[in-house]
C-alpha cells in the first residue's frame, strides 16, 4: 500500500486507515468496508465471522504466556457521517476522500475524514495483523450503523464472545478516559401538509456556513441550528410583509446527530424584490449579530427564481410548519447534577424536510437520565399530535453507567502514568457509545472508552492528529502487553 500517509508513523495503521478512506462507507452504506475488513483479516488466517447486517467479530488467540489472561474485546464502528460542503460536488457512494495533511492534522477536502470511526477500524486492523504483538486472546468487533442509532451492535450477537475487558475505540480525546455515556433515540415528528397554487416571484432563501459540529459532545457550545434559524427568518419575514408569503419547500441538514450548518427554503410572494430583499436582510443581519461568536461566518443570500404558478402551502398548513419550528425545543435541556461541567439532556433538530404532503423534523434526543430522555420524547410527541402530526423512533439504546469499581480502569490509569509520566483523565461524555448495549448483551464486562484528538467530528471540518494518533496506538500495544500481569 502506498499513498498521502504512507510516510506517517505508525505505518500500517495510517496505510489502513488511508485504504478506508478509498472505499464508501457512510451509515447505510457498509457492506464494501465490511467485506474488506473480512477479506483482509481472514487473508492473515484469523478467524473472522461477518453477519447479514455487516458487523464482524474477529479473533486474535493470546501470544505465549498470555493463554491464562482473560479475553479483552477491542471495539469500533464501520460507517461515518457524511458531510460536505453544500459546494463540494463530491459524491459518497463512489469517491474516495481526498486526503490532506496540514501540519499535525490530516482532514479531507469539502467533507467529513470519518476519523469517527476509521481510527478504531485501522487500529483494529493493524493490531491483528502484526505478528509481532504480545497480547492476551483478542476479540475484535466491527459494528455498522452506529452514527444512526447504534443499530449494528443492538443487532449483534455475542454469543460466542467471552471477553472480560472492552476497550472502545471511539472516544476523540487522548488521555481521557470515558467511563460513562448518554443513552439516545432518534425522534421523527411527521405533520401531514395540504398545498394550493400560487403565483407571483418565486426566491431561495439560504443559511449557510454556520459552525454545525457533533450533536452529543458540542451541544453545549450554543451554535446555532440553521433549521431553527430558518424558521424564525420564516416567521418574522411573514410578520415583515404586508404581502406575506407562500412557502413552497424548506430543507436543512444531513444528520440527525450533527448541528445543521445549513438550510434552504423557497418562497412566492407578490412582494417586490426589493422591499423582499431589505426584509431578509435584515433578519439575517439581526441573527448575525446574535451569533456573531459561535458562528462568525453565517450568511444568508436570496436569490430570485424563475415566476409562474407553483404549488405552496396553504395558510393553515404554513402556520403549522412556522408554529412548530418556533415552539421546538432545541440544545442543553439539563446539566447533571452529579457531574460538573456535564450536560445531562439535550436535543437536536438534525435535519428537516419538506415533501409533497408531508413535513417531517429528525431529532436527536440524548440523556444520561432514561426519564429524562422519555420526557423530551412525550414533549415532541406531544407538540406534533397537538397540530395533527404524529411521530416515529428509531435506534432507541440505553446509556452507559459509571461503576466506580472497574480492574481495566486501573490498569489502564496505571500504564498510561507509567509510559508518558502524565495523569489521564476518567470523564463521562454526552454523546452516545456503543458500551451500553454491549454492556446489556454482557453485563460482566469491565468496559473504557479511548481514542486520538479529533476535532470537528461530523463536520467537513473534521481532522484527526497524527502525533495523537502515534500516542493512542502505542499506549494500546503497551497497555496489552502488560495485561500479562493480570
Amino acid at each position: 500500500m502506498s499513498g498521502r500517509l504512507s510516510q506517517l508513523k505508525p505505518k500500517d495503521v495510517f496505510e489502513y486507515f488511508e485504504e478506508l478512506t478509498k472505499i464508501p462507507h457512510g451509515s447505510g452504506d457498509t457492506k464494501q468496508i465490511s467485506d474488506y475488513c473480512a477479506g483482509v483479516i481472514r487473508e492473515a488466517g484469523l478467524s473472522c465471522t461477518q453477519d447479514a447486517m455487516g458487523n464482524l467479530i474477529a479473533v486474535k488467540e493470546a501470544s505465549e504466556g498470555y493463554e491464562n489472561v482473560p479475553t479483552v474485546m477491542l471495539q469500533g464502528h464501520l460507517d461515518m457521517v457524511n458531510e460536505k460542503t453544500t459546494s463540494s460536488a463530491h459524491d459518497f457512494s463512489k469517491d474516495a476522500l481526498d486526503l490532506r495533511i496540514d501540519g499535525d492534522w490530516i482532514s479531507a477536502k469539502d467533507t467529513t475524514l470519518g476519523g469517527d470511526d476509521g481510527i478504531a477500524v485501522a487500529y483494529m486492523l493493524a493490531i491483528l495483523l502484526n505478528p509481532n504483538l504480545r497480547h492476551p486472546r483478542l476479540e475484535c468487533v466491527f459494528t455498522v450503523d452506529e452514527e444512526v442509532g447504534l443499530l449494528g451492535a443492538n443487532g449483534l450477537d455475542v454469543s460466542g464472545c467471552r471477553a472480560k475487558y472492552l476497550i472502545n475505540l471511539d472516544n476523540e480525546e487522548e488521555g481521557v478516559f470515558i467511563s460513562s455515556c448518554a443513552g439516545g433515540v432518534r425522534v421523527d415528528q411527521i405533520l401531514p401538509i395540504q398545498r394550493m397554487e400560487r403565483t407571483g416571484r418565486q426566491y431561495e432563501i439560504r443559511m449557510d456556513h454556520l459552525t454545525g459540529g457533533h450533536s452529543g459532545s458540542e451541544i453545549h457550545k450554543g451554535h446555532g441550528n440553521a433549521n431553527l434559524l430558518m424558521g424564525r427568518l420564516l416567521f418574522e419575514l411573514g410578520q415583515k410583509l404586508e404581502q406575506g408569503f407562500g412557502l413552497i419547500a424548506c430543507d436543512g441538514g444531513q444528520k440527525d446527530n450533527a448541528i445543521p450548518r445549513s438550510a434552504a427554503a423557497r418562497v412566492v410572494t407578490d412582494a417586490d424584490p426589493e422591499t423582499f430583499r431589505t426584509a431578509v436582510r435584515g433578519i439575517a443581519d439581526t441573527l448575525k449579530k446574535e451569533y456573531r461568536y459561535t458562528d462568525p461566518d453565517m450568511e444568508a443570500e436570496t436569490e430570485e427564481c424563475p415566476e409562474g404558478a407553483v404549488q405552496a402551502l396553504t395558510p393553515s398548513s404554513q402556520m403549522k410548519v412556522l408554529f412548530l419550528l418556533r415552539m421546538e425545543p432545541n440544545g442543553v435541556q439539563a446539566m447533571s447534577s452529579a457531574m460538573e461541567g456535564l450536560v445531562e439532556t439535550s436535543l437536536n433538530l438534525g435535519v428537516m424536510k419538506m415533501e409533497e404532503e408531508e413535513f417531517r423534523a429528525c431529532f436527536s434526543v440524548r440523556s444520561s437520565v432514561e426519564s429524562a430522555k422519555q420526557d423530551l420524547v412525550n414533549r415532541l410527541t406531544l407538540l406534533s399530535e397537538f397540530l395533527g402530526g404524529d411521530v416515529s423512533l428509531h435506534g432507541d439504546y440505553p446509556g452507559w453507567e459509571y461503576q466506580p469499581e472497574s480492574r481495566l480502569r486501573e490498569r489502564m490509569l496505571a500504564t498510561w502514568k507509567d509510559l508518558f509520566h502524565t495523569e489521564a483523565k476518567v470523564e463521562a461524555i454526552h454523546a452516545g457509545l456503543e458500551c451500553g448495549l454491549l454492556l446489556g448483551k454482557m453485563p460482566k464486562l469491565d468496559a473504557v472508552s479511548i481514542g486520538p484528538d479529533m476535532k470537528g467530528v461530523h463536520t467537513p471540518q473534521e481532522r484527526l492528529s497524527i502525533s495523537s494518533t502515534r500516542r493512542c496506538y502505542e499506549f494500546l500495544v503497551r497497555l496489552l502487553e502488560d495485561m500479562k500481569e493480570e
